[in-house]
């Protein structure tokens, strides 16, 4: 085969290894590359028509898309070992997609994983705010310090779920467990230059590292965990290291509990004990004066968010009892040894009869029952 070649009419490739150095489709012309087939360019390949892959691609410098890319039943392999390994995919989908050579790879539109997304060598970038999404069948393999995704990655399906994000120089992926059927949900790590976190009374200590941005566009994660990296963080163990999130990127941050954790602040995990039903997330060491804490907005959407009364710690205080009140003073709900881990022990917006709740104001009373004072304060039913 030529080095440089540009495709002008319907062209099929069915030999079993091509190699070029430059290749250019025409607008107007369809390449197919059979079932079998391996084609390597060395350098760049501009696509201006329709590029149908049934077999192997593997490319050594710039990918430009501007035509179709049909993926069949193919597979790509960008292999530069370049700096900067430019990708421009238009917003379509690859099949398998091999990340391989080292240097960055710099994608500039959205990619689609159908089938498998390989992560060896090289650090896939985003560039103009692409992201990753994941089909739903569609997996990962590989992820490392070498080679991970540094930008949103959305990923469709139940289960646990692993984002492979990481910031350029670490490998720090963020897994959902538990995620129910038809969940859609988008990880995006922010690295702390310059911002400071802030905590409420649930705990002591935040990560001066790092957050994570979760944006849910499907699913309801009100039974679900989350499970966020430690790495060169700052704590002296993670013996009480918690997740903590809020509604805000800066905080403040309220404890979601640790359920589990393994390893050390240098190179470790943390596992929520509350559901994550907030869109930021980070490491906290927990105020551990078993002090409750109240997250007074409860949502009767389903929808993943606060979908139920959260106390964090009650479960420290199994002989508390909680009771709700409307602003008329009337009790709609009482519940004694309430729990946030079980549905049938905590409020989701229901009375003791079971009616649905009206929006509104109410007031709650929690006695913790060892003899300290009853707390009470408001809550949001909307």
């Amino acid at each position: 085969m030529p080095n440089k070649l540009s495709f002008l009419l319907v062209t099929i490739i069915m030999c079993v290894h091509a190699i070029a150095q430059d290749v250019t489709i025409s607008n107007g012309t369809t390449l197919s590359i059979n079932t079998g087939t391996t084609f390597t360019i060395g350098n760049a390949l501009t696509n201006n028509g329709t590029l149908v892959n049934n077999g192997s691609i593997l490319i050594g410098g710039q990918w430009v898309n501007n035509g179709t890319y049909t993926p069949g039943t193919g597979a790509i392999t960008f292999n530069s070992t370049a700096p900067v390994q430019v990708i421009n995919h238009n917003a379509q989908a690859f099949n398998t997609l091999t990340i391989s050579g080292g240097g960055t790879k710099q994608f500039l539109a959205d990619i689609i994983i159908n089938d498998e997304l390989i992560l060896t060598s090289g650090i896939l970038e985003s560039s103009n705010n692409a992201k990753i999404t994941f089909g739903t069948s569609a997996l990962f393999s590989g992820g490392s310090d070498a080679s991970h995704i540094k930008g949103t990655v959305q990923r469709a399906g139940q289960g646990n779920l692993v984002f492979p994000v990481g910031n350029g120089t670490n490998f720090l992926p963020v897994e959902l467990i538990n995620a129910p059927a038809n969940t859609t949900a988008s990880i995006t790590l922010h690295e702390i230059s310059n911002e400071v976190l802030t905590g409420n009374n649930s705990v002591t200590t935040l990560s001066n590292k790092r957050y994570w941005e979760l944006s849910t566009q499907g699913g309801n994660l009100s039974e679900s965990k989350i499970k966020l990296p430690a790495n060169s963080e700052s704590f002296t163990n993670l013996d009480n290291v918690v997740v903590a999130g809020s509604s805000s990127a800066l905080g403040p941050y309220a404890s979601l509990g640790s359920s589990d954790f393994t390893g050390t602040p240098a190179s470790g995990f943390v596992l929520s004990n509350l559901a994550p039903t907030v869109s930021f997330y980070t490491l906290a060491v927990a105020n551990t004066d078993n002090a409750i804490n109240v997250f007074n907005a409860v949502s009767v959407l389903e929808d993943g968010k606060n979908d139920y009364f959260q106390i964090l710690n009650i479960d420290k205080y199994p002989t508390n009892a909680v009771t709700i009140f409307n602003r008329w003073g009337d009790r709609v709900f009482q519940m004694k040894g309430y729990d946030n881990d079980v549905r049938e022990k905590r409020f989701n917006g229901f009375s003791d009869a079971g009616n649905a709740l009206p929006s509104g104001t109410y007031f709650y009373s929690i006695n913790l029952g060892d003899g300290s004072e009853t707390k009470t304060g408001y809550l949001h039913l909307k």
